[in-house]
């Protein structure tokens, strides 16, 4: 077996629109079976891609639909739906390949925090006599260290996109499959579409964005993790009053609500992805 370093990707990594269903599978320490949840890749021809749960996808491209559709024609209303989801993982992971940048945004509520990582490369080791066939695309093997976790990629050459399930790029192909060394992780490839997807508009009518630099993220996760009521500190203003259930969202029983329901969603990641960070 010999390994090769990866360095920089050349030019044949032609930036392509497909749409990629992988399957998630986690598990913490005790979880008998394994947490399932189907996610998607989306690229573009503009060189970016998403990655997301599934039924978030779903939302948000719905979302964007809904707003192109209403100033094409320009119509007298614009009906959208509320945008809960019951997804697990509720990070949309967009990469710049082209830029070697990655950004990630979390919603909470009306809120919508987005944190730009503009160094998060992965150094990749290729096995050259490694090779197995993934849904029908012969593929070769490479390790990483990423997020304090040893992970294995499985990738194909046959699609030509530097790509792959959430923050890992930098192949030369798609990746397929990748799980980490105690197999506490695994995306694995179950569907490949060639197909153009739109997901611009999937903020329109929600609160602009917040820009925030990755300490100030992991400064505000800490304490949302403790209680992730925090979310609606400062939210009230003079003009205007959020509510729950009919209920305003400064009281204590709506706050109590929302902490014991996000800190049981919260369980389902006991085990993160990253063990410590890996991107700037």
């Amino acid at each position: 077996m010999y390994l090769l370093p990866v360095f920089l990707i050349s030019n044949f990594i032609f930036a392509q629109s497909y749409k990629v269903f992988y399957e998630m599978q986690w598990k913490n320490k005790t979880d008998v079976p394994k947490h399932e949840e189907l996610c998607t890749l989306i690229t573009n021809e503009k060189g970016k891609s998403y990655f997301q749960a599934y039924e978030n996808f779903r939302r948000d491209s719905a979302h964007t639909k809904m707003v192109n559709d209403y100033f094409a024609n320009k119509a007298q209303g614009l009906k959208v739906s509320d945008g809960n989801s019951n997804a697990k993982f509720r990070s949309l992971v967009i990469k710049d390949i082209s830029q070697s940048n990655i950004t990630v945004e979390e919603r909470f509520f009306t809120s919508i925090f987005s944190t730009n990582y503009s160094s998060c490369k992965q150094n990749w080791k290729l096995v050259n006599d490694k090779a197995m066939t993934i849904l029908g695309y012969k593929t070769n093997m490479a390790f990483t260290e990423f997020g304090g976790r040893k992970w294995t990629a499985w990738y194909t050459t046959e699609i030509p996109i530097s790509d792959g399930p959430y923050k890992f790029y930098g192949l030369p192909g798609l990746i397929l499959k990748i799980t980490d060394s105690e197999n506490i992780y695994n995306f694995e490839v179950k569907g490949i579409v060639k197909e153009k997807n739109d997901l611009e508009q999937r903020n329109f009518t929600y609160d602009q964005p917040m820009n925030i630099s990755p300490k100030q993220w992991d400064a505000f996760w800490k304490k949302y993790i403790k209680q992730p009521s925090v979310i609606f500190e400062n939210l009230n203003t003079s003009q205007t009053t959020y509510v729950i259930n009919g209920k305003d969202v400064n009281s204590k029983e709506v706050k109590d609500s929302y902490d014991k329901k996000e800190w049981e969603i919260l369980k389902n990641f006991e085990s993160p992805i990253e063990l410590k960070p890996s991107c700037l």
